[in-house]
């Protein structure tokens, strides 16, 4: 399996010593040390500064304006897509928007599934979940437990928001999504 990213990125002590004495407001340094540490301390600080809304659209706006360094569908943009998939994940289930951050472990999933079948040259059928995505359903599932979902319905709308010819369908990567989930010990579909 593929490892083209490692989210969330380790600050060192260091690191954490330099946040801890900058000049702004303690939100930002606790949103940027729990969810942005992949990304620039000074150009979070900086963007909330110069920009309006609640904190955890700008993260979300952020996050989105990283992708312009990159070449769109070079491998360092997927591979920032992805970290900021994990990031939408964790932002929305911290303020409880669990719909939202299952729909964002989903499309993780099936842009990991895509890409690690196209990087390792694998089939689907020999392809598995990233250890990202069963992470994401477990804390989910923990703190969202009587949450309420289609699975089959949304693993087709969140393949299906690719508008992409990936090597497997919307069908077999709710099956495999299936699989992982009947796998976690409180979840009944």
């Amino acid at each position: 399996m593929i490892e083209m990213f490692a989210y969330p990125k380790e600050l060192r002590p260091k690191d954490l010593k330099k946040i801890s004495k900058y000049d702004c407001d303690e939100k930002i340094k606790d949103a940027y040390i729990k969810y942005l540490t992949n990304y620039s301390f000074n150009e979070f600080v900086r963007y909330c500064e110069d920009s309006d809304g609640a904190l955890d659209d700008l993260i979300f706006k952020f996050t989105d304006l990283q992708l312009e360094r990159f070449e769109p569908n070079s491998l360092i943009w997927v591979s920032h897509v992805l970290i900021n998939f994990l990031i939408y994940f964790d932002v929305n289930l911290d303020y409880g928007y669990c719909y939202d951050a299952y729909a964002s472990a989903l499309q993780f999933s099936v842009l990991f599934l895509a890409m690690n079948m196209l990087v390792e040259k694998l089939s689907f059928d020999e392809v598995e979940l990233s250890q990202h995505s069963i992470n994401c359903f477990e804390k989910l599932f923990n703190k969202c437990p009587d949450f309420k979902f289609n699975l089959e319905n949304d693993c087709n709308l969140a393949y299906k928001s690719f508008n992409n010819d990936f090597d497997f369908t919307g069908e077999e990567f709710y099956l495999k999504v299936k699989e992982c989930i009947d796998r976690l010990p409180h979840v009944g579909l």
